[in-house]
């Protein structure tokens, strides 16, 4: 079913972009030699820190290589309609998933770095 896979990555595409632009409008507003918190504790405290250009690119690399892995999957599997209609509803969870995972870090990670002062204002 071809208009499922069609679906998938239009899904992906999607969650890409509201990666992307969520990254590209917190990049404007931290200098670059900032350290972005990229993981918390459980207490919210931060753990990990990278500088910008690493911070707000690793989320949406890391759902571009997965859903890169998801097409090759599902390109490999038989033409079987409830196969597909699986790996759609897989591919279609995953890039949801990944989209808001990104944007409740983000904007966890903005919250603090507005705490700590290191954010500029809004234009």
């Amino acid at each position: 079913m071809p208009i499922l896979s069609l679906a998938g990555d239009a899904l992906w595409i999607i969650a890409l972009s509201i990666m992307a632009g969520g990254s590209r409008s917190a990049w404007g507003r931290i200098a670059p030699e900032t350290k972005i918190p990229l993981q918390f504790a459980q207490n919210g405290a931060p753990t990990w820190r990278f500088k910008r250009n690493i911070a707000l690119s690793a989320f949406p690399a890391t759902a571009f290589v997965v859903g890169i892995l998801l097409v090759v999957f599902n390109r490999n599997v038989a033409a079987d309609p409830s196969t597909a209609l699986i790996f759609f509803g897989v591919r279609a969870t995953v890039a949801a998933l990944f989209a808001i995972m990104h944007l409740r870090w983000l904007t966890a990670a903005l919250e603090l770095l507005d705490r700590e002062g290191l954010l500029k204002p809004l234009p």
